[in-house]
């Protein structure tokens, strides 16, 4: 994969947390990319990148929509050159439309799209709205354009077509509240059921009780005599909720986190206790599946993510570490281009590439 850079570089370059080599964030989402540095400021600078996007299966890009059609580097330029390739737009609100311009960044989507609303709803606290720690909705359209992506591989596969792909972070936020979004648009009076977490000794867990199996396997645990309870019948549980809350507490509220998940699972109740990041470096269940990739900088050995998947006949897992601005600028323009030692030293004397 080759990430074009400005010749300032990618933001996320000054992210923190820091390393002696520079931003470990930078590194979790860069990690065995290849950098190249063009200036799309400069006519030549746009021509080479567009001699470059020819060579290549699929372009993404993130610029405010226009930016790229005015550059030359459109979808319709550089399909024409290319007809096979796929081509990936990731925007805050599409190509089209009244707020197409509009600058937009995870917390943009999150308030717009209706889902801080339905997680402010769900706090029992004064009602303010969330305060966003986690950007979710650039996780998540990054998922999303990632799966479109791969559908449009195969059907360029099956016709010899590419497509365009459109993914805006307002409609992946928007996917997080499917269901919540059909409430306005029915008359009730019963809201969509919740889970809490529930007070360990030394901390909280989140049990979640859906089926009748479930819950006769929690009672069977925490309180025998609440299956005979007519509250907490099929029909009546989500009802009362906060009475089976309760229930559940005065018995995880004497025990520590770990054996509260532990116990509940081993019954067959789902549950878990709230990890900190420290107990999911060192989560076992995560080695086993080779969730992370061990990565090195002059501050020492660190882990980054491997991709949430894995197949089975190919490796998944990351190579190389985050590459330094323009590292392999020389390596692609020669390997993908054929450029000769003279090309580069005047795309280098012109500040066309650095």
């Amino acid at each position: 994969m080759i990430k074009l850079e400005s010749p300032t570089g990618d933001l996320l370059r000054a992210a923190v947390p820091h390393g002696a080599s520079g931003s470990r964030y930078f590194a979790a989402f860069n990690a065995g990319k290849r950098s190249i540095v063009v200036d799309l400021k400069q006519p030549d600078g746009v021509a080479l990148a567009r001699e470059l996007a020819a060579q290549c299966d699929v372009v993404v890009e993130n610029f405010r929509p226009g930016v790229m059609h005015k550059l030359g580097l459109g979808y319709a330029a550089l399909a024409a050159a290319n007809p096979a390739q796929v081509y990936c737009s990731i925007s805050g609100f599409g190509q089209t439309g009244p707020m197409q311009d509009w600058p937009a960044y995870a917390p943009i989507a999150h308030a717009l799209s209706g889902f801080d609303h339905v997680f402010t709803q769900a706090q029992e606290n004064d009602g303010a709205p969330p305060i966003a720690a986690i950007q979710i909705a650039d996780v998540l359209t990054g998922a999303f354009a990632f799966g479109a992506v791969q559908s449009a591989l195969i059907a360029r596969y099956r016709t010899g077509r590419g497509d365009y792909v459109d993914a805006t972070l307002l409609e992946a936020a928007m996917a997080l509240v499917t269901g919540d979004l059909q409430m306005p648009q029915i008359e009730t009076n019963t809201r969509i059921t919740t889970f809490k977490a529930v007070r360990a000794r030394d901390g909280y867990v989140m049990p979640v009780i859906l089926t009748d199996k479930a819950f006769e396997a929690l009672a069977d645990v925490v309180d025998p005599t609440l299956r005979g309870d007519p509250r907490f019948t099929t029909r009546e549980r989500a009802k009362h909720f906060p009475e089976l809350r309760a229930a559940i507490e005065r018995w995880t509220s004497r025990h520590d986190a770990r054996h509260c998940q532990e116990t509940l699972m081993a019954a067959g109740v789902p549950c878990a206790r709230y990890a900190t990041l420290d107990d999911v470096l060192d989560e076992p269940q995560l080695h086993a599946l080779g969730a992370f990739a061990t990565l090195e900088d002059a501050s020492g050995a660190f882990v980054v993510n491997n991709a949430p998947f894995r197949f089975g006949n190919a490796d998944r897992g990351i190579r190389g570490g985050a590459p330094a601005l323009g590292e392999h600028t020389r390596h692609v323009l020669t390997d993908l281009l054929g450029a000769d030692t003279n090309r580069l030293a005047d795309w280098l004397a012109r500040n066309v590439i650095a």
